[in-house]
């Protein structure tokens, strides 16, 4: 998986401070319980970091809470969340860089978005949040930040690892960053396309950077019916029925196989080598199947991405032989176990708006829309 934090250039922050940190040079062992503990952060995600304060301060230590933008041997970069609330609370609050060294780090771990809205833990997260960590359950095989912004790139293997994850400040003047991002893809001899969210029937013409892609002669949805409005549904792993006595055996493996491979192709277009990389490069994953019972061959596949308080669901298909049997939702109850035996209340998924039929079965498992996206691309493209 392409680490952010190797990345170079004027657009990304923090890098200047690690490039700093890495001609500062630390002096001691790469080997200390800090570094131990922050070496299964997740770059790009939201972490609890507890530091230990220099001799004589009115505490031993203190936590910074927010995200981790970089990481070296030496050094971790976060934007730490401050103001009176306390730190790594309500998202109005103030952001600090701060440059911790990983030696003085006591303990370290990701944790789940921070709460923006009332709600249960499905509801609460808001739609840039969930965005951010729904971009970590699908990870392309190269990526660039460009302030806030993402640009993710994987062979045209699906739109979401090949587009522009527009969130927050993208660190330059709209049309700028328009510019930067069209290069980008152009150098990767691919069209830009950027993926753009809102609240449920939100008008993209409405937001800036969708009028600003429209006056450039971008179309919603690019010319794909499946693009032109996606569904990001969510729900309680509480909420998701249970398996049962008369439920299918379901195998659940941390491994990519061939045959789930196999049985994923049949689906859908896949693209040798850079398929396989996407799937297996999250923080963690699981992909479940499910076999009939006389032929042995596997009929329903799912993959499980795996974040701290979340699970994401991507992939679930049944071959259309075995349809109508419960096989696709008695995998979803195996994800809905996984993810309650696991500390994970949380479950976001993707459904193509024209995909009725897919709503509806998900509507029926409790699942309902947390927010909206839609893809911009040129028509020609």
């Amino acid at each position: 998986m392409h680490d952010p934090a190797a990345e170079t250039g004027p657009e990304d922050g923090p890098l200047g401070d690690r490039e700093n940190a890495s001609a500062a040079g630390a002096s001691g062992s790469t080997d200390t319980a800090g570094h131990r503990a922050t070496a299964g952060l997740t770059v790009g995600g939201r972490v609890v970091v507890r530091y230990r304060l220099e001799e004589g301060s009115d505490a031993g230590a203190t936590d910074f809470v927010g995200e981790l933008v970089a990481r070296n041997d030496d050094f971790i970069i976060v934007d730490a969340r401050v103001g009176g609330a306390g730190q790594g609370g309500a998202s109005g609050q103030a952001t600090e860089r701060v440059k911790l060294i990983r030696a003085d780090v006591i303990a370290a771990k990701d944790v789940p978005p921070p709460a923006s809205q009332p709600g249960r833990a499905h509801e609460r997260v808001s739609a840039d949040e969930l965005e951010k960590l729904m971009s970590r359950g699908w990870q392309p095989t190269e990526r660039k930040g460009l302030g806030d912004w993402v640009l993710r790139s994987a062979s045209g293997f699906t739109g979401r690892a090949n587009s522009v994850l527009v969130v927050g400040d993208p660190s330059l003047p709209l049309d700028k960053a328009i510019d930067y991002a069209e290069a980008w893809y152009a150098g990767h001899e691919a069209p830009a396309l950027f993926q753009l969210h809102g609240p449920t029937g939100f008008e993209v013409a409405e937001q800036p950077v969708g009028h600003a892609l429209l006056e450039r002669g971008y179309a919603v949805g690019g010319g794909r019916p499946d693009w032109t409005r996606v569904l990001v549904l969510t729900a309680l792993s509480a909420q998701v029925p249970p398996l049962t006595t008369e439920s299918v055996p379901v195998n659940a493996d941390a491994a990519l196989s061939p045959e789930w491979l196999m049985a994923y192709a049949a689906q859908r277009s896949v693209v040798p080598g850079t398929t396989e990389a996407v799937l297996t490069g999250s923080e963690g994953q699981l992909f479940l199947s499910v076999r009939d019972e006389a032929s042995k061959k596997v009929v329903g596949i799912a993959r499980m991405a795996i974040h701290p308080g979340w699970a994401g669901i991507f992939g679930l298909w049944v071959h259309p032989d075995h349809r109508r049997h419960s096989i696709a939702s008695t995998i979803v109850s195996a994800i809905g176990m996984v993810a309650r035996e696991n500390n994970m209340p949380a479950i976001y998924l993707q459904v193509s708006g024209d995909n009725a039929d897919g709503i509806a079965f998900w509507n029926g498992l409790g699942f309902r829309t947390h927010h909206e996206y839609t893809y911009l691309a040129k028509p020609e493209a």
